[in-house]
């Protein structure tokens, strides 16, 4: 196998016609550098080691790697994956194989924020409700559906990395009396420059009209909203979800809704997915549903691309990449050794271009 820097793109980044599925995902920035590239030839899940051994990245979407995908395989070096969440794949089976994982905050920030946005307005506005009425012809009851407004009400975040700084941003025009933050990493200092008050996760749940969650799914965070916390929640409050599923527990929100803990909520996002097709959420009125793809425009497809080329790009040049999740493998030999040769492989295909004619 040729020891030139090789890049995979997993299975089903591939459409009809044996290009990227997705317009301008960034793959000429390899073509441009001379860096080869394929795709997978299927898309597995999880994914094996025998697609892996013969690459030094991979640009993956949502496959998961778990320990037997790294089994065996010493030449990789970068899993570079498209958006920010990381659960599905064994980031301690990645350090251990000397295997770097990257995200894309910088691209996903603004379309998630916007598409939170989208959700918590549709609530207020009770758009899918009102879609009903005229096409069922009921005219005479949209004055039952009143909707409200963000303004002068509480809006809680649980989480304010990248996408939660946006939203607190995209809510400023539509002036909600206060924004309340729960997130242990943020700082006082912080929190005041956005104007924003931080306040344990209790008195967020209880005072908040709106609850949005922007938090990464880890063991800390696995249902960290259950039946104990729907219940801390306003009767007229709302619930938007488009961080992970299993952050909020399915069932207990099913409760929550069909009982009137609160007044609805906005999910992008299932611990099963798709879910069952007798699913009770499928079914309650009280709540806007999405296919985990509420974020997904244009733009963040081709951000994501372009931040993930960027990414197997630096790495050929060996480079440490942005974004690197595991950063405790930036320390262990094995990758040093990596990055080492293909410094030393760059450095030689730069100086026989240089001596082209």
């Amino acid at each position: 196998m040729p020891d030139d820097f090789r890049v995979a793109l997993v299975a089903d980044l591939r459409g009809p016609d044996g290009g990227v599925v997705f317009d301008d995902f960034g793959v000429d920035l390899l073509d441009e550098a001379g860096v080869y590239h394929a795709f997978l030839e299927e898309d597995r899940w999880p994914v094996t080691p025998d697609q892996l051994e013969d690459f030094d990245a991979v640009i993956s979407m949502g496959q998961p790697y778990t320990q037997d995908s790294f089994a065996g395989v010493g030449r990789l070096a970068l899993v570079a994956r498209t958006g920010v969440g990381y659960d599905m794949i064994d980031m301690d089976a990645a350090t251990e194989a000397d295997v770097m994982v990257t995200i894309t905050p910088e691209a996903t920030r603004r379309p998630v924020a916007s598409a939170t946005m989208a959700l918590m307005l549709g609530l207020c506005h009770r758009v899918t409700i009102k879609d009903d009425i005229v096409r069922n012809d009921d005219w005479d009851i949209r004055f039952d559906h009143m909707g409200f407004e963000i303004r002068g009400r509480v809006v809680g975040l649980l989480g304010m990395g990248m996408i939660g700084r946006e939203v607190v941003r995209m809510l400023a025009p539509f002036e909600p009396s206060e924004i309340l933050v729960s997130d242990p990493a943020v700082s006082a200092e912080e929190a005041a420059q956005l104007g924003v008050t931080l306040v344990d996760r209790e008195t967020l749940l209880r005072r908040s009209t709106f609850v949005t969650i922007h938090c990464p799914l880890n063991a800390h965070t696995r249902y960290l909203i259950g039946s104990r916390e729907l219940r801390m929640m306003r009767e007229d409050a709302y619930l938007v979800n488009t961080a992970r599923g299993a952050i909020v527990d399915q069932k207990a929100l099913e409760q929550a809704l069909q009982e009137g803990w609160i007044a609805g909520a906005a999910i992008d996002v299932f611990e099963q997915e798709p879910p069952d097709a007798d699913d009770p959420l499928l079914s309650l009125p009280n709540v806007i549903l999405a296919p985990h793809a509420s974020c997904w425009t244009h733009e963040l497809f081709r951000d994501i691309g372009h931040d993930c080329m960027k990414a197997a790009l630096a790495v050929s040049r060996g480079e440490e990449p942005p974004y690197v999740v595991n950063r405790a493998v930036l320390e262990r030999p094995g990758l040093k050794k990596k990055l080492e040769k293909f410094r030393t492989q760059h450095a030689d295909k730069t100086l026989k271009g240089r001596k082209c004619p």
